[in-house]
């Protein structure tokens, strides 16, 4: 199943490419898509939700589990588009997303006081990206349903996800660990790498010419080691960090990725606990546990099922402790 739905989104890319296609690949890509906000229009003494869709999606997609949310908490919902959805969501690098996620955020004045965030799958890797790299209008509950913080991939799949094309034209590319090239995913990789400070790495202001002045020189340049310290800290400051996972997710590979496990090099599962990223504490994980503010909650549903009414039962007793 997970083989069939990427192979899905490698074809809609190859078809949509072509001259003839109703889209097509620009030359280079820029941050000047177009967002649009769907929300729900009523009041709430709530703290606000903003809702975020995952890869090969849209913001249409979410709405049963926006409409939802609104009623059973009685609470206002953002149901956020970045650029032209489904397009956009397999193009368009993470860190371009991001940077269009955070704009968009900072236009609603409604989230200036803090608000609750779920993104869904991809959604859940641009949503912690937000609290990470952004933050201004502070997350206070952040929800992940069944997103890969440990990567994905498919160990079949005769594609190089870390060519230049891959990383600059596909999301996917942008998370794919594949545990048999950790050299090339550390040093390629251009989002999750980052954002899970496995290294010293700016990956929003990197570019094809390895030119340290150019870098050291540049009005964006982060420092490699603030940036890292800032998500950390910016991670410890939620007050919980839900992660909700499925053992019968058909498109995370592994599905335990979404609980923040990896593949280690004979594809075997390591929990969280035993990972460097949480002994040393690189991401503030750690921090969250020993404060019981980090959580793993489990469903039986499918990927996708997580935003359809199917897996709202599972999903009330989880939400009703942080919205």
């Amino acid at each position: 199943m997970i083989y069939n739905y990427l192979k899905k989104i490698f074809l809609f890319a190859l078809l949509s490419s072509r001259p003839s296609a109703i889209y097509s690949m620009p030359a280079s890509i820029t941050s000047t898509y177009t967002t649009t906000i769907m929300t729900t229009s009523y009041s709430s003494s709530s703290l606000p939700v903003v809702l975020l869709h995952g890869v090969a999606s849209e913001a249409a997609n979410m709405n049963n589990l926006g409409n939802w949310i609104h009623t059973e908490f009685d609470t206002k919902v953002f149901n956020l588009e970045i650029g032209n959805g489904i397009k956009t969501s397999i193009y368009t690098p993470l860190s371009i997303q991001l940077n269009e996620l955070c704009q968009t955020i900072y236009a609603i004045d409604e989230l200036k006081e803090g608000f609750n965030f779920i993104g869904m799958s991809q959604g859940g890797l641009l949503a912690r990206g937000y609290v990470e790299r952004c933050n201004e209008f502070p997350v206070r509950n952040l929800i992940t349903l069944v997103s890969p913080h440990g990567g994905t991939v498919l160990p079949d799949l005769n594609i190089n996800m870390y060519s230049k094309f891959s990383q600059e034209h596909l999301s996917v590319s942008n998370y794919w660990r594949d545990p048999r090239l950790l050299e090339e995913y550390l040093t390629i990789c251009t989002y999750l790498p980052i954002l899970n400070n496995e290294i010293l790495k700016d990956a929003t202001n990197s570019s094809d010419d390895d030119d340290d002045d150019d870098r050291e020189h540049s009005d964006d340049f982060v420092d490699d080691e603030i940036m890292h310290n800032n998500q950390k800290e910016q991670m410890k400051s939620l007050d919980h960090f839900v992660m909700v996972w499925s053992p019968y997710d058909d498109v995370v590979n592994p599905a335990e990725s979404a609980k923040f496990s990896f593949f280690n090099e004979e594809f075997d599962i390591v929990a969280l606990e035993d990972t460097d990223l949480f002994k040393t504490d690189a991401l503030g994980l750690k921090y969250l546990k020993d404060e019981h503010k980090l959580h793993t909650y489990e469903t039986n549903c499918t990927h996708v099922q997580h935003r359809d009414p199917i897996c709202f039962n599972q999903l009330y007793p989880i939400f009703a402790l942080y919205l």
